[in-house]
């Protein structure tokens, strides 16, 4: 089985490349075939030359993509050289429901390593395949270990799954076998992905659009079989800190960025990035943040940087891609991203345990109580409460705050006292 088909490499002017793959071919289990599955994962484990096998719920998008065969991606270099249009070809997929979770339990009872790159609503159901799959590996002869990488932006993605998936676990056996013997494998996701151009689409339906960002750091200690040999593959201790880190520093950003371009009227990602004002406030928030994490992680700006995005040179004469993103995508989904442990609170909180006063991020979760989008059930749920019953019982209901904590009650006064000023000015 191939895994790349002929690659078109705009980048190269027409050019044309293969990328074989090795003999002895392992496989991987990939749970989701969305952007992140079809464009992140099977591209660092397809070059590694692993067999790629897709689990998708959706039968339609199943059966599309067995029956083409092959799917595009239409690949950025975050260098700014160019863009890459190539096939990916010789998968298997199927589906997690109806006649077909038969075989994927199959699959997942013989695979040494599979990965769930899926939305939230998901999680309950895929839960309860990797249940079910692991307590049939259990009953085994000698059962492998089986590795799970958890390619979800929850900073305890792990302990979500598991609560899920001991719900299916009903033996001593099947306890001792998921304890002992399967890595629930928290990671750094880092490369971007996108709708494909239109034009592309037209031809593709299953197309996707990718950058090239080349690292996966994932949880070293949480492995439980080999280490697998995948170029980009980042082995990093002291995830549950990392994973925290890059939610409230990097998350962090767009939630702030986000915050104040819907306070502004701004509908686009550019439009507010290249505001100086928001350009300010994001810094501003930036260095809070960035205060909260190394001191409540007892962590150096060196360790820190282990697990950042690393920012790509651009190649000479190149400029940076100009972000089609809009503020309604980065803030929807309002009521998780408002939540305690979330980009915008946690990050709040923690510079209140650690000694610093969070002015620019209580700023931002003011203004961010403030943003509608009628397409967004939890930001219509948010903004009706908070007509009906006022800010601070909004602050305390959707951040997980309590007035009767002294340093959650500091926090909930500075929001209030931010949204009450903001509102004096309109």
């Amino acid at each position: 089985m191939g895994f790349y088909g002929m690659i078109n490499s705009l980048k190269l002017g027409g050019m044309f490349k293969e990328v074989g793959r090795s003999v002895e071919q392992k496989r991987i289990a990939l749970i989701g075939a969305g952007k992140l599955g079809k464009g992140y994962l099977a591209d660092l484990f397809g070059k590694a030359g692993y067999e790629l096998i897709f689990m998708a719920r959706n039968q339609q998008q199943v059966e599309q993509m067995r029956a083409q065969g092959q799917y595009t991606v239409v690949m950025e270099h975050e260098d700014g050289s160019g863009i890459e249009e190539f096939t990916v070809s010789g998968y298997q997929i199927w589906c997690t429901q109806g006649e077909e979770r038969e075989q994927c339990l199959n699959i997942l009872t013989q695979v040494p390593i599979a990965s769930v790159q899926i939305y939230d609503n998901g999680f309950a159901a895929v839960g309860k395949l990797l249940g079910e799959a692991i307590a049939l590996r259990a009953a085994q002869e000698n059962p492998l270990p089986l590795d799970i990488l958890l390619v979800v932006n929850y900073s305890e993605s792990d302990r979500i799954f598991a609560e899920y998936i001991e719900k299916e676990l009903h033996t001593e056996a099947q306890k001792n076998y998921f304890k002992e013997k399967v890595g629930l494998i928290k990671t750094l996701a880092f490369r971007g992905g996108y709708a494909a151009p239109e034009e592309v689409l037209k031809r593709d339906p299953q197309a996707i659009g990718a950058s090239d960002y080349p690292e996966l750091p994932v949880d070293v200690d949480a492995f439980c079989g080999e280490f697998p040999q995948v170029e980009g593959l980042i082995p990093l201790d002291n995830m549950d800190a990392r994973l925290k880190a890059k939610l409230w520093t990097g998350n962090m950003r767009g939630g702030m960025l986000g915050a104040m371009a819907g306070f502004k009227g701004y509908r686009f990602y550019e439009q507010a990035r290249i505001d100086p004002e928001i350009e300010q406030f994001c810094k501003y928030g930036y260095e809070e943040a960035l205060y909260g994490v190394l001191h409540l992680f007892h962590m150096t700006y060196e360790d820190f940087q282990k697990g950042e995005r690393k920012e790509a040179v651009l190649v000479p004469g190149a400029k940076a891609k100009a972000s089609t993103d809009t503020i309604a995508r980065q803030m929807f989904g309002l009521v998780r991203k408002l939540g305690r442990n979330e980009r915008l609170v946690g990050p709040a909180m923690a510079c209140m345990q650690t000694g610093k006063l969070p002015y620019f991020l209580a700023r931002a979760i003011a203004m961010a109580f403030d943003f509608e989008n009628t397409q967004d059930p939890s930001a219509v749920e948010v903004h009706n409460y908070l007509k009906k019953h006022g800010i601070q019982s909004a602050v305390e209901k959707y951040c997980g705050l309590h007035m009767q904590e002294e340093k959650e009650r500091i926090l909930i006064e500075l929001i209030c006292g931010h949204y009450a000023e903001l509102h004096m000015k309109q």
